[in-house]
């Protein structure tokens, strides 16, 4: 499968989680990261999904197909296969994306390891073929980032502002903005 790493705006769709337990969790944890809007659908639904009641919609009960009506994307982490399968079949036939949890060939998209810092979001996958790595290379990359980044990301998105009024040449003003970045960015090994 080809996977192209999109990056999406969560507060603008609506995702259906469907099972209320650990997978659930990890999912729903992550996604909140982006400010997402989500309801999680399940007859028993974890504590620690539930502390998070103010911020997501929680349905407690048997999922139904209705339930996918206003979903963007649907996420399948039941522990049962044969109700994985049938919220796959409802939401291909709705026509949306679904992830059916450590089922790859029945996900439309799947969650790379994700480093998060404010505005710098690196996602890293292997496809599903070497979760491990992934984790490893997300924590390695983190420690190569220079502990100022947020720093170095308002700077450069102000001063990318002020070229695009200043500088009239794209190719001049291209050229300015990477070697700024450039130059922040190196200020970090000579420290």
């Amino acid at each position: 499968m080809g996977y192209f790493p999109f990056f999406v705006n969560l507060t603008k769709l609506h995702g259906v989680v469907i099972g209320g337990g650990s997978i659930a969790l990890e999912k729903v944890t992550r996604l909140l990261e982006f400010e997402c809007n989500l309801t999680v659908v399940a007859t028993t639904i974890k504590d620690e999904i539930k502390a998070y009641s103010g911020e997501i919609e929680l349905v407690e009960g048997e999922y139904c197909e209705n339930m996918l009506d206003s979903a963007d994307y649907v996420i399948a982490a039941t522990n049962i296969t044969a109700l994985n399968e049938r919220i796959y079949r409802d939401a291909k036939r709705k026509g949306k994306l679904i992830n059916v949890v450590d089922v790859p060939e029945k996900c439309d998209f799947i969650f790379p390891s994700v480093l998060h810092r404010d505005k710098l979001v690196v996602g890293i996958s292997t496809s599903g073929a070497g979760p491990q790595v992934a984790i490893r290379l997300k924590k390695e990359i983190n420690e190569i980032l220079p502990d100022n980044m947020e720093e170095i990301l308002d700077y450069l998105a102000e001063e990318r502002i002020k070229a695009k009024a200043e500088i009239p040449d794209p190719k001049k003003r291209r050229e300015y903005l990477i070697g700024l970045a450039n130059k922040l960015l190196d200020e970090k090994y000579e420290q």
